[in-house]
């Protein structure tokens, strides 16, 4: 007899509504398959389990909405409807996405879950899923929810220091609503890479309530790097395009330089003693010298443009021109064939 007292103990232990040694996502696994199976009563024990504060494993948001999505269904069908209503309203309020499918679901179940909506007011927007989008072809897309008709807006918020914001929908909406964006700013510029946040604000047109809600991710972008345009020429890579007062005056100076030379070398070469002065070819030297400077000094400072060198200036900075030209063209092409990196980022929430 003690014998059997213990194995009877025992089997109590291990058949219990949730055995200690069980998972959350053991025991709502098993919640289903009594629920489905019709057995209401060990349903509802082991989903109160889960929600209850006394439970000792982690429970997630996504399983905590699920245990009251199935206590408002289970309740229903023992026709409990005013808890049932209490449950689908705690599960909505944790996530407007909240729903039931019309064929697994009651008629019966399914007009509670309906009046939960028209008493709840919610809204939500789903985390925006990982992947790469060519603006030219795709578009980011993006799903917001509102429990019942509301007032909804739907914005893009960039959180740079110089944030841009982009607004995706402004109306009257109700259940599920896609909406898609093509990647670009209000001015039509590539939205700059950094993190962004979806937010969602609405207002109820059922009851006086409002709720926001908010999803983030981040954009880089996949494209090949872009070119540096060249400087503008600096001073040393043209020519001077006019004579300077100091060029005319060298040429001045040069002339004297070359007739006091000459003077000079005849000095030199004549000899008093002999009574010979300066030569006739050192004097016509000299002032040859001294004209031909004076005339060249009034010539550059009465014509100082340089024809020549402004024409080979223009020439090298309209090759400058036509490289820059090519390397924005370039530039351009790749621009275009940038390809959006969108990642999921934390902090989804109300």
């Amino acid at each position: 007899m003690r014998r059997s007292a213990l194995g009877l103990a025992f089997a109590a232990l291990l058949t219990g509504p949730a055995a200690a040694q069980n998972s959350t996502a053991e025991v709502l696994q098993q919640a289903h398959q009594l629920y489905e199976q019709v057995d209401v009563e060990r349903a509802l024990a082991l989903l109160r389990q889960v929600v209850s504060p006394g439970w000792p494993f982690e429970v997630t948001a996504a399983q905590r909405v699920d245990a009251y999505k199935y206590l408002g269904a289970a309740l229903a069908l023992r026709g409990q409807s005013d808890s049932a209503v209490l449950y689908f309203r705690a599960a909505l309020e944790r996530d407007a996405f909240t729903d039931l499918d019309p064929a697994t679901f009651t008629p019966a179940q399914l007009g509670l879950f309906a009046h939960a909506r028209r008493l709840t007011f919610a809204v939500a927007a789903r985390p925006v899923a990982a992947r790469r989008v060519d603006p030219r072809t795709e578009r980011v897309s993006f799903t917001v929810v509102s429990t019942h008709t509301a007032t909804l807006a739907v914005r893009l918020v960039s959180l740079a220091a110089t944030p841009d914001s982009i607004g995706l929908f402004a109306g009257v909406s109700e259940g599920l609503r896609e909406l898609d964006w093509n990647g670009l700013l209000p001015d039509g510029r590539l939205a700059p890479p950094g993190r962004y946040e979806v937010l969602v604000a609405g207002q109820s047109r059922v009851r006086t309530s409002a709720d926001t809600a908010r999803t983030y991710f981040d954009l880089a972008y996949d494209r090949e790097p872009l070119e540096d345009t060249l400087p503008a020429l600096v001073a040393g890579a043209v020519l001077p395009e006019q004579v300077t007062d100091a060029a005319a005056q060298g040429d001045l100076v040069r002339a004297l330089a070359v007739a006091a030379a000459a003077i000079v070398i005849a000095d030199r070469v004549s000899s008093p003693a002999l009574g010979r002065g300066m030569p006739a070819a050192s004097r016509v030297l000299a002032g040859i010298a001294i004209g031909t400077g004076g005339v060249s000094f009034v010539y550059r400072r009465r014509h100082r443009d340089l024809p020549a060198n402004v024409t080979e200036n223009a020439r090298r900075r309209a090759e400058l021109q036509a490289v820059n030209v090519a390397i924005a063209r370039r530039n351009q092409d790749r621009i275009a064939r940038t390809v959006l990196v969108i990642v999921p980022a934390a902090g989804v929430g109300r």
